[in-house]
């Protein structure tokens, strides 16, 4: 009860809504995303007491990520990196007129995400990062190939293009200089590339400025003739009709989270890829499927409190965002590890219910500017083509401000949309850079530490399983055919 009232103090509640204004906005601004939001705004917690900034960090990085579904779903232009996934079906649904139903159902599964990661934070610190400890790098490693595995699902039947976009992707990746023998590779002597293929500028180019391109060839609005926005309540009641796919994102999202490595990027993309998977309408993913929305926004909102469990209760930071909150609890003389939940009781309840609160304020807030934001759609296609250039010059242009990732990411928009034009998957291709690091780097890791043998996949557990993951899904595409070749050849007779 004391943890619950200090939560709810005045103070708190004006720091929550406050870090989700502030989270939403940086959000929906495409390129800048939760860490450059978090390490913008760290410094307006030294004043505040340790949970009082927790609070406030949380507020805003939940703010941030649901952000990020505005941009995606209204522009097509991935707010941060964790919300490309929402841009296949988001933006569709957008495209038809339902742009108030798409912002329902992404406020609401963001909601019930978010609640969920912030519970596993509350019943299963401890348990989670225990298990945690037991994902090594031959672990990372088959995570990785598992993810990377899923191309031959996101290529919608297309598995040669999809393979063919996968591979750019993980091409990409190579460029720059390697973490494990500190070779340079692919720069051609350019120092701009020793840094490697910018994520962010990509992105924006992918979907950002390929939709530009797109719309200038189209007349009228984005949503066509449809007369008023509205569908808001309509898209929150269709997440209770999922109720299997939200509990499914959740708890993918909720595993990705506790894993070093994987975080945000990674969880909408593969939870949208797993949903794909196991649906019976798998056809439709990408044209305004319902399910294809509440998935990766239940993931990725479960991973922002889920990512912080090796942080408090190892000390261990999986992600730069769980750093910047490492940070945040030192600068207050916060020790974290395997007695953080056990010697800070108070402290750590008024954490826990503060990230609830920090949940409902973002719920509040898109709720009530869901009827807003969705009037973007009604804006004619010329002025829009305009305000989505700026958006990309900026967005690339801010987190690093080099002049130089403007025009990675024009090129990237071009090619993009010549691409898209003759079928190739784009999802592939950035499945590819999400992985293909992590994938590189454990699999070398590995091949040091088993002194080159590759038996060491088959004999962890989990590998094992993995290795099952992979060779299946290479082979549900192949089942499928054959089980519809079946049934078509019992039409027939």
């Amino acid at each position: 009860m004391s943890a619950l009232l200090s939560a709810i103090a005045p103070e708190n509640l004006l720091n929550l809504l406050i870090g989700s204004s502030l989270g939403i906005l940086f959000g929906a601004a495409p390129g800048l995303g939760p860490v450059f939001a978090l390490a913008i705004l760290l410094p307006m917690t030294y004043s505040m007491s340790a949970a009082n900034a927790v609070i406030f960090m949380s507020a805003v990085y939940a703010g941030c990520v649901y952000g990020g579904s505005i941009s995606s779903i209204l522009l097509n232009s991935p707010g941060t990196p964790g919300n490309v996934a929402t841009c296949f079906d988001g933006h569709a649904m957008a495209k038809k007129g339902q742009a108030g139903r798409a912002l329902g159902i992404s406020t609401m599964s963001s909601f019930i995400g978010g609640i969920v990661g912030v519970l596993s934070v509350a019943f299963l610190g401890n348990l989670l990062a225990q298990f945690s400890l037991k994902i090594g790098s031959p672990e990372n490693c088959m995570l990785a190939f598992a993810g990377l595995s899923l191309v031959a699902v996101a290529a919608k039947g297309n598995m040669l293009k999809g393979v063919i976009m996968g591979g750019f992707g993980l091409m990409l990746t190579f460029v720059g200089i390697s973490v494990v023998t500190g070779e340079s590779r692919f720069t051609y002597g350019t120092i701009y590339l020793t840094d490697g293929i910018q994520f962010v500028p990509v992105v924006i180019g992918m979907f950002a400025l390929a939709q530009a391109f797109e719309l200038a060839d189209e007349s009228g609005s984005m949503s066509g003739e449809a007369k008023k926005v509205s569908g808001v309540l309509k898209g929150i009641k269709e997440v209770f009709m999922h109720p299997i796919t939200v509990i499914r994102s959740a708890i993918v999202g909720t595993v990705i989270g506790i894993v070093p490595g994987l975080g945000i990027n990674a969880a909408g993309f593969i939870s949208y890829v797993v949903e794909k998977n196991g649906a019976k309408d798998a056809d439709t993913f990408g044209e305004g499927n319902t399910k294809g929305l509440i998935a990766p926004e239940t993931a990725n909102n479960a991973v922002t409190s889920s990512a912080l469990i090796p942080a408090f209760a190892l000390g261990i930071p999986g992600s730069s965002t769980a750093a910047l909150f490492l940070s945040a609890l030192t600068i207050h003389g916060v020790r974290t590890g395997y007695s953080f939940f056990t010697e800070n009781g108070d402290m750590v309840n008024v954490i826990i219910i503060g990230m609830l609160l920090a949940q409902l304020a973002f719920l509040v807030l898109g709720l009530i500017g869901a009827k807003y934001f969705a009037k973007i759609t009604k804006v004619p296609n010329t002025l829009l083509v305009s305000v989505i250039i700026v958006l990309s010059v900026l967005g690339a242009y801010a987190a690093r401000r080099q002049i130089i990732d403007v025009f990675l990411m024009i090129g990237a928009g071009l090619i993009s949309y010549y691409l898209k034009k003759h079928g190739f998957p784009l999802s592939c291709l950035v499945l590819g850079m999400i992985l293909g690091n992590l994938a590189e780097e454990n699999y070398c890791r590995t091949m040091r530490l088993s002194k080159g043998s590759a038996m060491v996949f088959l004999t962890r557990p989990i590998c094992l399983v993995l290795v099952l993951v992979i060779v299946i899904s290479f082979a549900m595409p192949l089942i499928k055919k054959a089980f519809a070749q079946l049934r078509k050849k019992k039409v027939q007779k």
